[in-house]
């Protein structure tokens, strides 16, 4: 996932469309190490070892503290 973050454009949380790879640190670390694909309407797909592949929203919870940045490859 750190390397997928250098490909591609940067786009702006605000400008996500579907199909968009959005980044996390999970670790607070500083460093990208989670990657997932955003879907629209605030939300984003992803597979982890706790919920497997789930659905989960960028704007509340868990992940909206964790996300760092995300970027329009195709």
């Amino acid at each position: 996932s750190r390397d997928q973050a250098k490909v591609g454009k940067y786009v702006k949380k605000a400008n996500l469309k579907a199909g968009d790879l959005v980044f996390f640190d999970t670790t607070n670390d500083g460093k990208i190490n989670h990657v997932g694909i955003y879907i629209g309407n605030g939300k984003f797909i992803h597979s982890s070892p706790v919920n497997r592949v789930g659905i989960n929203d960028l704007q509340k919870g868990y992940w909206k503290d964790k996300y760092k940045t995300a970027r329009r490859v195709i």
